[in-house]
């Protein structure tokens, strides 16, 4: 199926978000949806609602993002929200979506496009990092405390804050359908790099928090979702584990730069979804890739 990718501009269409954000998101609840009344304000004023219409003219996706300040006032363009139908997924919708947002960005003249996704959820993180290139200096627990939604069911809806550098040659490269080198050997196994976090059968192994190496991996559920159907008490231990892990090495100046499911080793094997993180300085990673 063919989209056209444009503003929303008709309060039909913006009331067409609210409906896609309760299906998408499953909210149980409209309270948590956000409003036609704060996407037509943001369109208005410098923030960009966008939307994935197919052939018949109904909204499958769209994303919205409003103008904020960084803690360093930096004027940046915050993400909030993006929703693609079922009938739209693993069409690559919300990459057109993201990349059509930065282009709205880079016009407009922001260096940065920031938001917050859950860590633990292995596919998006395989977007934000391998496929769009962005990158995470920042951690919060719990940022939305419960919410109607069935997807943050069950446990604290912890946060992993992207930076998004749109003009940096790694966003450039990933732009033009590259993936940075360092991706690609992570994605092999070839990152000789000691263990923060491994799995141990569905539950997580113990953290390692003295680590000191340049580089660290840590790995993830496959599944988040799934597992939270199987095995409640196991998904909670992963997110214990890894906020360990993202909030420990974060405070000793390490940056996540890649999340990517690694290419199973052997024809029994199981791949495994893997972030890696680095010691350093973030801004300067993405201007050397």
């Amino acid at each position: 199926m063919s989209y056209t990718l444009r503003r929303i501009e008709t309060i039909e269409e913006y009331k067409a978000c609210e409906r896609l954000q309760q299906r998408a998101w499953g909210f149980a609840d409209g309270i948590d949806v956000v409003p036609q009344t704060q996407l037509v304000t943001a369109q208005k004023w410098g923030g960009l609602v966008l939307g994935a219409f197919a052939e018949d003219g109904e909204l499958h996706g769209f994303c919205y993002a409003f103008v904020g300040r960084s803690p360093e006032r930096e004027v940046v363009l915050c993400s909030h929200m993006l929703a693609v139908d079922d009938r739209a997924r693993n069409a690559g919708l919300g990459a057109r979506l993201k990349w059509a947002q930065r282009d709205y960005a880079l016009e407009q003249g922001f260096r940065m496009v920031v938001w917050t996704f859950d860590p633990l959820e292995s596919v998006n993180a395989c977007l934000n990092f391998g496929k769009l290139g962005g990158l995470s200096d920042g951690y919060r627990i719990n940022l939305y405390g419960e919410t109607t939604s069935r997807l943050h069911a069950g446990i604290a809806t912890d946060r992993l804050a992207v930076k998004w550098l749109v003009g940096s040659p790694r966003v450039a490269r990933r732009a033009a359908g590259g993936r940075g080198g360092v991706a690609e050997v992570l994605r092999d196994g070839g990152i000789e790099a000691p263990w923060a976090l491994q799995a141990a059968g569905a539950e997580p192994g113990e953290p390692r928090l003295d680590l000191d190496a340049e580089r660290l991996l840590c790995e993830i559920p496959a599944s988040i979702q799934g597992l939270k159907t199987r095995d409640r008490a196991a998904a909670i231990a992963w997110r214990e584990a890894t906020r360990a892990v993202f909030t420990g090495y974060f405070a000793r100046g390490y940056f996540a730069r890649e999340c990517v499911h690694q290419r199973p080793v052997g024809a029994t094997a199981d791949g495994r979804t893997v972030y890696l993180f680095e010691r350093g300085d973030l801004e300067s990673c993405a201007e050397t890739e």
